[in-house]
């Protein structure tokens, strides 16, 4: 399926409008979730034709690419090895002088020691989860032999989603919700406690509800079914209004 710059432009219009808003990474977040790989070179050259200068375009392109790595460990790492790898066709397709400087990076995370992983970790995990932080690690410990807790903070928290050079903490929290929200199912509670994390981090409705409208519209466009029943399980996301 071809998508317009039309339906683009409509789903940039449903984020709050800033200079450097950043609504493309989560277009190609749920097109990622979905397995709609080739609609994320499709949200690149979009993105691309939009921005004028090229130092823009770059910080653009490391952004998304940021996104869908960190967004691998909530929707599947195989669909981060592939949502990366058509991200980078698509820019050496379209972009090669981009491409050419994005393959001049370093890893931003190879050097970090265990203790500053753990340490950054539980910051970002306790600045989402705020008073219920001990509760969450407990519940994550006693369910797999403190194995869950353990990998959350060293690895998903301190090595992967804390590091805010390219995707800050905010940006970070509403994809993590995102996520969630559109994966459904089972993992509506999860999406619960990351809406409330969300905002936390500093998004309040207007972001909470772009993001869940870039969602909903993409599913709609695309008749993509996701299972949100029942309706009860998802009534916190009502909550949103008031913030």
């Amino acid at each position: 399926m071809t998508l317009t710059n039309e339906f683009f432009q409509q789903l940039e219009s449903l984020f709050p409008k800033a200079a450097d808003s950043p609504w493309y990474v989560y277009a190609a977040l749920v097109f990622q979730a979905n397995d709609r790989m080739e609609l994320i070179s499709s949200t690149w050259r979009y993105v691309q034709s939009t921005t004028s200068k090229a130092e823009d375009q770059i910080v653009k392109a490391r952004k998304m690419r940021e996104a869908l790595l960190k967004a691998s460990v909530l929707v599947g790492f195989p669909k981060g090895i592939n949502a990366c790898t058509t991200l980078r066709k698509a820019l050496l397709a379209d972009s090669p002088e981009i491409e050419s400087e994005l393959d001049k990076d370093s890893s931003l995370r190879q050097h970090l020691s265990r203790s500053e992983k753990d340490a950054r970790g539980m910051d970002f995990f306790s600045k989402i989860y705020a008073q219920h932080t001990d509760r969450v690690l407990q519940n994550m410990s006693v369910a797999s032999g403190g194995d869950l807790s353990e990998f959350a903070i060293n690895a998903v928290y301190g090595d992967l989603m804390a590091e805010e050079s390219r995707l800050n903490a905010k940006e970070t929290g509403l994809l993590e919700f995102l996520a969630c929200y559109a994966t459904g199912g089972s993992v509506w509670a999860q999406a619960k406690g990351h809406m409330y994390g969300s905002h936390n981090l500093g998004n309040g409705k207007a972001e909470i509800q772009g993001a869940v409208k870039i969602c909903d519209t993409i599913e709609e466009t695309l008749d993509i079914k996701v299972n949100r029943a029942p309706a009860e399980n998802w009534s916190w996301l009502a909550k949103a209004e008031k913030w």
